[in-house]
């Protein structure tokens, strides 16, 4: 399996850049709880609050630009070992030409994938869980009603990932065939080529804008439903209204990114049936 290959050989520099990515999502994650105590420090017209938000931001800015400038380094370096090793082995196996340049080409999205992918699945899972954990901290009964949408979600995204796999396989098919169709140039075959990837892309955009907008309209309900429970809680202060509805915005946030993993991971499953690497 490519991933874990690239992973084995780069262990140790993947593993810095999310140990930096986990602490600036832990960070994050208690933005909402110590902005809410420092609104209702203030209200009371204490100020020490402030010292310990001012120092949480400085950290969180100083990860976020560590990882930033560390994640550069090691996944260039990453992706110049692993499409060398494709090529070289590709070549071996007496693929043609063409449809080498096209999976030397397709191979950067293994590189992507820890580098942009990973990332974007630990903020979910932090979103996600972090905020979850916390909204039962303040209420258990936001916290099931938070529960209840993982069943739309589920259903929604089984259905989708079926029709990603499919339509991501057609969209390969046809980037493998493109060399050969350009070297050959005839006019009409460049044209229904380009417009049949048009075309993927578009099915493929459209299934993930319809899994989003289902996803929103289950997210407005939950929404309308933890503010009014909010705003019922005995003795709530302005701070945990704010804290609440922080929480609320991660933990529906933390979906955003599901139709688009769902579609890479489809994308990568035939990219790697396709580049066979005789790894050892």
């Amino acid at each position: 399996m490519i991933l874990r290959y690239l992973f084995i050989n780069h262990k140790y520099s993947i593993v810095l850049t999310y140990f930096l990515t986990i602490l600036e999502n832990l960070l994050e994650l208690l933005y909402p709880f110590v902005i809410g105590v420092t609104i209702n420090e203030l209200l009371k017209n204490r100020y020490g609050s402030l010292i310990l938000l001012i120092c949480m931001w400085l950290v969180h800015t100083i990860t976020g630009v560590s990882r930033k400038i560390y994640d550069t380094r090691t996944f260039n370096s990453v992706y110049s070992h692993l499409v060398t090793l494709v090529v070289l082995e590709q070549n071996k196996q007496g693929i043609p030409k063409s449809q080498i340049i096209a999976r030397s080409t397709l191979t950067r999205e293994f590189v992507y994938f820890f580098e942009r992918d990973i990332p974007e699945i630990i903020s979910a899972l932090f979103g996600f869980f972090g905020a979850l954990v916390m909204l039962f901290i303040y209420d258990i009964q936001m916290g099931f009603y938070c529960l209840t949408l993982l069943i739309p979600l589920f259903i929604i995204n089984h259905i989708y990932i079926g029709k990603s796999i499919e339509l991501n396989r057609k969209l390969n098919d046809r980037l493998e065939d493109e060399v050969e169709i350009l070297t050959d140039c005839k006019s009409e075959k460049v044209y229904q080529h380009y417009q049949s990837i048009s075309k993927l892309r578009i099915y493929l955009s459209n299934a993930e804008a319809a899994n989003y907008g289902l996803m929103e309209l289950f997210s407005i309900i939950l929404a309308v439903v933890i503010l009014v429970r909010t705003l019922q809680l005995p003795g709530v202060k302005p701070g945990d209204i704010y804290a609440v509805i922080s929480y609320l915005w991660n933990f529906l946030q933390s979906f955003s990114n599901i139709p688009f993993l769902v579609q890479q991971f489809s994308r990568l499953k035939d990219i790697g049936d396709r580049v066979k690497l005789k790894i050892s």
